[in-house]
């Protein structure tokens, strides 16, 4: 695994457990508004596997959970290995991801190494090319959710409420996705390294937390889902 940075301690990322954040390198998108975007490349120094097991046999009373997320971690080929590696060790595992590798996803579900979900739904189908890239398929999303949909661990999508999506594009998604457990809506923020010709579209104003806070009623009627707003 081509482990690239390491958060050792947040309440944040996995719903109710206290848990560890290993990122990826590596990623088969392109979104302009990428936070983590010195891990697309895979280049830098990597967290071997030796460190990050003394790290987790140090805080096995501290840590409840390993929260894997990227980059894009289903692009790793030891993505299965490394899931039942930490599950060894008797930590729960949570994935993040893109949902652009349906066919790994299931090998994860069918041998039971993941315990929660986060999937992205990053736009509205039709516009998962400009916001995301290139490398972005819409299908293969779907295909991700309809294997969540089937599947009987917890999970989520998420969206970033970012700049050039509206009001019109969360309604849009809301209806194209399936009932999920919960949809979380991410507040957009300005990240620390971007490419010179997405400025423009970076520095747009993203919809506010007042403009978002009044729309969660009626996605909320369009999805059938609970529907959240992380500020």
């Amino acid at each position: 695994m081509n482990i690239g940075g390491m958060v050792k301690s947040t309440f944040l990322d996995y719903p109710g457990k206290i848990a560890c954040v290993l990122f990826t390198q590596g990623c088969s998108y392109d979104c302009f508004y990428c936070h983590n975007r010195e891990l697309v490349a895979s280049k830098g120094t990597l967290l071997g596997q030796e460190k990050v097991g003394t790290f987790l046999d140090s805080r096995k009373d501290l840590l409840q959970g390993v929260v894997i997320s990227g980059g894009e971690p289903t692009l790793q080929p030891d993505l299965p290995d490394y899931c039942s590696w930490i599950k060894e060790k008797g930590f729960l595992v949570k994935l993040d991801t893109n949902g652009n590798s349906p066919e790994v996803l299931e090998k994860l579900l069918f041998l039971q190494l993941v315990d929660y979900i986060a999937l992205d739904v990053k736009a509205p189908w039709e516009r998962y090319g400009e916001i995301c890239g290139k490398g972005a398929r819409p299908q293969t999303v779907i295909e991700s959710l309809s294997l969540l949909k089937g599947s009987n661990i917890c999970w989520e999508t998420r969206t970033t409420v970012a700049p050039t999506l509206g009001k019109t594009d969360l309604r849009k998604i809301a209806c194209q996705m399936p009932k999920v457990p919960l949809w979380r809506l991410n507040r957009y923020r300005l990240p620390a390294c971007y490419k010179k010709d997405e400025e423009k579209k970076i520095h747009t104003p993203a919809p506010d937390c007042f403009e978002v806070q009044g729309w969660i009623d009626e996605l909320k009627i369009f999805q059938g889902a609970i529907v959240t707003f992380s500020k």
